[in-house]
């Protein structure tokens, strides 16, 4: 896919930074900046800066910098061309970019797959709207709360009690191996193929793109009492297949999760229906498999927070618990679903409206789960309290809002008869001042794993200042890059603004492409240089001024340099080594003078 710089100039001018940030960051004007908590790391105290007139952000506790389309790929992680493609829909832009219609889909390895699953999605929806066997499934349904517009939006069907009616309609237009390895089809002892699904309620499973890759069926009436079997059956893991990647509804939800900054995750496909019903459009489900850090990072593309729905039974909570440990670098809320229900069984037992005021209203922070969660069954044993305060101060201490953390410890001293407010809090401080000092002990041992690095922003010698406001000025005026490009005597001192310097001389700029493809490193190297504050306008002289500090400052280096030489020649006893040296050290301060 290739993009004309112009077109990326284009898309990153019409679009304001702030705007795009503030959607996520809650960001407030400070001077000429605005400044939020960093969306990349946790903090209390906020340290990053969106600078609006430059179109650059900038973190100064945790290091990361850049333009809007960086911004999109660290938060979403996607790559720079996604992060292009949903500026070009933000304001209208179409990026026509020529896709190869003109070459066959044989070309795509993975295309016959598509289209198997895509025929046999028609076919499955097709026995479901008009047979007879399929009227019988709509009345299931109907009674379930589904209407004909949710089984079309949801693209529902059936799949006959019948052992081979989707081969008989799929094997004249497909080859063996793109059969074979579908995942649509079992192959007997007898070396016969035949349906993988039967007598079930089909849901296609599609990949964010809305390519079907699978489907998963419900049982909807046990025909033989002797033939038992699974609620749900997916589809078997094939090339284009992953339950533990792809996310049910998701590309139908993400557009929607992207505008509203989270997802409600829930345990299953008529959960999320029942969520449409009740008007929620943002949910997505696993597919009948725990969540896994794959699901997480694919959920990661369109959004930070994340709302759990599972099931209000044990099983339901005990998922919670072990989805809470993949989803720790994330913003988490939980739904408490009543009377162990789950929402589609809270939907047929209530109405839509008390869904959706049951999935925005009443939400709880994960520490309060885990305050509900780790309870202990007998209260009344004093060794079981101790041990449930010990667990909890341990979640209570790591809230950053001491309000918050009050809040919590007035609801542990309500749940324990043996302990008061004062007893809990003690606990809870104690819990401060263990990770107040291991975090201090993190700094003063480098040699540990997890390392603090603080701060990225450090601050700049006089040299590199001086060299950064000159590459300023070589990015801000042509004729002044001009006057340099062709010099042999000159190059930068540090040695990643000399690499700056060479893509500039060589493009006659630094594009957004050019960005994209450096190392980190390197562009936090080149924001550091747009965050000089230097008037639009040169001033007198001020070219020649800067080459001056700048020789100045390398000859300083020289002087400490060659000083330390006769340091080290006259403790290893080369006084002749020292002697000259010396020599050339007063010749040399003689000539700065």
């Amino acid at each position: 896919m290739a993009i004309d710089k112009e077109v990326i100039s284009e898309i990153k001018n019409s679009v304001n930074i702030v705007d795009v940030i503030g959607e996520i960051v809650s960001l407030s004007r400070s001077g000429r900046n605005y400044l939020g908590l960093c969306p990349f790391h946790k903090e209390k105290t906020p340290s990053f800066n969106v600078i609006e007139d430059k179109q650059f952000f900038h973190c100064f506790g945790c290091g990361k910098s850049g333009d809007v389309f960086k911004f999109l790929e660290e938060y979403r992680n996607i790559t720079f061309m996604e992060s292009v493609k949903i500026l070009a829909e933000r304001i209208g832009v179409d990026l026509a970019i020529e896709a190869p219609s003109q070459q066959p889909s044989s070309q795509n390895p993975y295309q016959k797959l598509f289209d198997i699953n895509q025929d046999a999605s028609k076919f499955y929806h097709a026995v479901l709207m008009t047979t007879k066997v399929g009227e019988a499934a709509k009345q299931y349904l109907y009674q379930r709360g589904l209407t004909d517009e949710m089984i079309a939006y949801f693209n529902i069907g059936l799949a006959p009690d019948e052992n081979n009616y989707l081969y008989q309609s799929l094997s004249s237009k497909y080859d063996e191996d793109t059969i074979l390895n579908s995942g649509l089809f079992n192959l007997s002892e007898q070396g016969k193929l035949f349906d993988s699904f039967r007598n079930r309620i089909m849901f296609p499973l599609t990949n964010e793109n809305s390519q079907i890759v699978g489907f998963s069926g419900r049982i909807w009436a046990q025909i033989d009492s002797e033939r038992k079997e699974a609620k749900y059956k997916n589809t078997r893991s094939t090339t284009i297949f992953n339950k533990s990647y792809e996310l049910y509804h998701l590309d139908k939800a993400k557009s929607i999760i992207t505008k509203t900054h989270e997802a409600y995750l829930m345990e299953g496909f008529m959960d999320v229906i029942a969520a449409y019903r009740a008007g929620i459009e943002n949910a997505v489900a696993s597919m009948g498999t725990a969540l896994t850090p794959e699901h997480v990072n694919h959920l990661k593309k369109f959004t930070r927070k994340v709302v759990l729905t599972y099931d209000g039974d044990s099983a339901g909570q005990n998922a919670i618990a072990k989805s809470l440990e993949v989803l720790q670098d994330m913003t988490v809320e939980i739904v408490r679903i009543p009377n162990q229900m789950d929402p589609d069984e809270f939907i047929k037992a209530n109405s839509a409206e008390e869904l959706a005021k049951l999935l925005t209203q009443s939400r709880i922070s994960s520490t309060e789960f885990w305050l509900q969660y780790l309870k202990p069954e007998n209260v009344d044993n004093l060794q079981a309290e101790i041990a449930y305060v010990e667990r909890v101060a341990k979640l209570i201490a790591r809230v950053t809002s001491i309000t918050a953390q009050n809040t919590y410890i007035n609801m542990v001293a309500e749940i324990l008869p043996d302990f008061d407010y004062f007893q809990i809090e003690q606990s809870v401080n104690n819990e401060r001042l263990q990770v107040r000092a291991a975090s201090q002990q993190t700094f003063v041992r480098p040699q540990e794993s997890r390392v603090v690095e603080l701060p990225v922003t450090k601050n700049l010698t006089a040299m590199q200042r001086a060299e950064n406001q000159l590459f300023h000025r070589f990015l801000h005026h042509d004729f002044v890059l001009n006057e340099f490009r062709n010099r042999d005597d000159f190059a930068f001192e540090n040695a990643q603004l000399e690499e700056l310097y060479q893509i500039l001389c060589q493009n006659g700029e630094i594009s957004d492409l050019d960005l994209a493809e450096m190392s980190d490193d390197l562009r936090q190297v080149y924001y550091q240089v747009l965050e000089e504050h230097l008037p639009e306008e040169l001033a007198d002289d001020e070219i020649i001024q800067l080459e001056n500090r700048i020789d100045k400052y390398r000859q300083e280096q020289d002087v400490r340099k060659r000083s330390k030489l006769i340091r080290e020649s006259s403790n290893h006893g080369d006084d002749d080594r020292a002697m000259m040296e010396f020599e050339a050290l007063i010749a040399q301060r003689r000539n700065m003078e």
